[in-house]
Formats: C-alpha cells, sequence, structure tokens
C-alpha cells in the first residue's frame, strides 16, 4: 500500500478550499468535498498511476475531485505525494 505525503501547499489549498465551502454554502457541501478527497486518497493509496499525467507538467498526476476542483500529486516509488489543489475555472500557475 502507498503512503500518502500532504504538501504544505496541499493541505492550505485543502484547507482554503474547504472553508470556502462551509462559509459561502453550507457545512455540508464542505463535509462532501472532504469525502470526496478521502475517497480518492484510499483509492490512490491502492493503485498510484490511478489519475492521468497532467499535459503541462507531465511528471504530475491530476485527478479531478468534482466538477470545480482537481488535484495534483506526484509518485515516488511507494509514496504519493499530494501538491495542491486548485478550482479547474480559475488562473493558476498549475
Amino acid at each position: 500500500m502507498n503512503k500518502i505525503v500532504w504538501s504544505d501547499l496541499a493541505f492550505l489549498t485543502f484547507t482554503d478550499i474547504a472553508e470556502f465551502l462551509s462559509s459561502k454554502y453550507s457545512l455540508d457541501a464542505a463535509i462532501k468535498f472532504d469525502e470526496q478527497v478521502d475517497s480518492i486518497i484510499q483509492n490512490l493509496k491502492k493503485y498510484k498511476e490511478l489519475c492521468p499525467a497532467y499535459k503541462k507538467r507531465p511528471s504530475l498526476r491530476k485527478c479531478i475531485v468534482n466538477k470545480n476542483t482537481s488535484l495534483l500529486y506526484r509518485i515516488d516509488r511507494d509514496k504519493i505525494h499530494l501538491v495542491t489543489f486548485f478550482d479547474n475555472r480559475g488562473i493558476h500557475s498549475f
């Protein structure tokens, strides 16, 4: 089973999105987001190549969390490094 490693940026962006959902919509929306991320992480532990390579940065892989949010991660042997979460609709450096 692969080990999941959160980067500081991944933790920060995850927290920012969850807080935004909670304040803008509802606590239920934030909980749903958390459950979606947890589901992806559980699958990544078993299948590290679950998501396709990210076209803009082939060393990373991109998982669609939901229609608005994606997760970028990279594989390092038996470790999955979560790099960042980002809004699919916005302008971002990834």
